[in-house]
């Protein structure tokens, strides 16, 4: 009797949905860090809003390093040619350049339009070399630097073990992101001038961190435990110094100290490599085969809102200036500060996709979003 042939399968590894979930999540908490800060400034430890408030940012800090992270686990374990880091460098160049040139316009436009400022390339790609042309930008200039870097970073990487890059990403947290928070608080024990110089510092250690994590760390349920515990730890911690910070400074000045961007904070360092490797944790395994026709829902979805991360990083500063007094103000009006700012960053996100992905499948914009 005739067998019938087997019903082909697709794998989908477990990690690659994730890596969707997480750039979803990373683009969703750069929203976030735009948008929940005025809520604690406006408000004390006395009211639970801004208790609420931190903690949220807090989180919402994690988004560049989560970026850093999955570009890390991507990258890393390939080796491109010289000629394919160029191409992917000049898709990034381009959409940083196409963009800008928006905000650029619109900047025009909101303060002072004439036909000659915005035809006048020069005046803009004077103000594009000489620092971002919005806030968020900053990470497109770091993302070039690490471009220029990439096929060195990937023949280390392959040369690499997994204790080769523990002590790698041990050493760049040690020195670039737990010693600056002790010396916060003991200004005598500031590293000896130049000897930071050598050391491969805080966002290499990421990059490096995410292939660690997406190709030796060995998921469990027990280390997704972990992770969660770790979250709510680092975050805990943030709020217990900020507080601290807070009662130091009697309330005045910026308390909220450990938010600076090249130097993050140890305790985001662990929140976001917790979160990055909690999915992969929490997997389950009968996602590694599915019918190869058609893909499930959630996949499809996770998919959909990873592919769109990009073009809403590119988007969301223009959105939350749109929809600030138009949304989020008048909410304020019938809401408490808490739903109306989580109503309004929703709403930012769910608009970015719909316009990034409109944007992508236009034939001129495909490949740089």
């Amino acid at each position: 009797m005739d067998q019938k042939p087997p019903v082909p399968v697709l794998k989908i590894p477990p990690r690659s949905l994730t890596l969707n979930a997480l750039r979803a999540l990373a683009a969703f908490l750069v929203i976030v860090n735009h948008t929940n800060s005025a809520l604690f400034k406006a408000s004390n430890p006395s009211d639970v809003t801004w208790w609420f408030s931190m903690a949220w940012y807090y989180l919402s800090k994690i988004a560049v390093p989560l970026f850093v992270m999955i570009s890390g686990a991507l990258l890393l374990p390939r080796r491109d040619s010289y000629a394919r880091t160029v191409g992917r460098a000049l898709r990034v160049l381009g959409a940083l350049l196409l963009f800008s040139y928006f905000y650029y316009l619109w900047n025009l436009w909101q303060f002072h339009w004439t036909w000659e400022q915005a035809l006048n390339l020069p005046a803009f790609l004077a103000s594009f070399w000489q620092k971002p042309i919005t806030d968020s930008f900053w990470y497109l200039y770091f993302y070039l630097g690490l471009m220029a870097m990439l096929p060195l970073l990937q023949r280390l990487a392959a040369a690499m073990d997994k204790r080769d890059l523990c002590y790698l990403t041990g050493c760049s947290f040690l020195f670039g992101s737990l010693w600056p928070l002790l010396t916060h608080y003991v200004p005598e024990m500031r590293l000896p001038a130049y000897l930071q110089m050598p050391l491969f510092w805080v966002f290499l250690g990421l990059f490096f961190a995410g292939h660690y994590l997406h190709s030796y760390a060995r998921p469990s349920r027990g280390k997704g435990w972990f992770c969660l515990i770790a979250i709510v730890a680092s975050v805990g911690l943030s709020l217990l110094l900020t507080r601290l910070e807070y009662t130091r400074l009697n309330g005045m000045g910026k308390y909220w100290f450990m938010d600076e961007r090249t130097v993050p904070s140890i305790t985001i360092i662990v929140c976001a490599m917790a979160v990055m490797f909690l999915p992969r944790c929490w997997a389950k395994e009968e996602r590694n085969t599915r019918p190869a026709s058609p893909q499930p829902f959630w996949a499809r979805l996770l998919s959909s809102l990873g592919a769109c991360a990009f073009g809403v990083y590119l988007l969301q500063d223009w959105v939350i200036a749109q929809t600030k007094g138009r949304i989020f103000e008048p909410l304020l009006g019938f809401l408490h500060p808490i739903p109306a700012v989580l109503l309004w960053e929703i709403l930012v996100y769910g608009v970015a996709i719909g316009i990034a992905w409109v944007l992508s499948i236009l034939p001129g914009l495909k490949k740089l979003l």
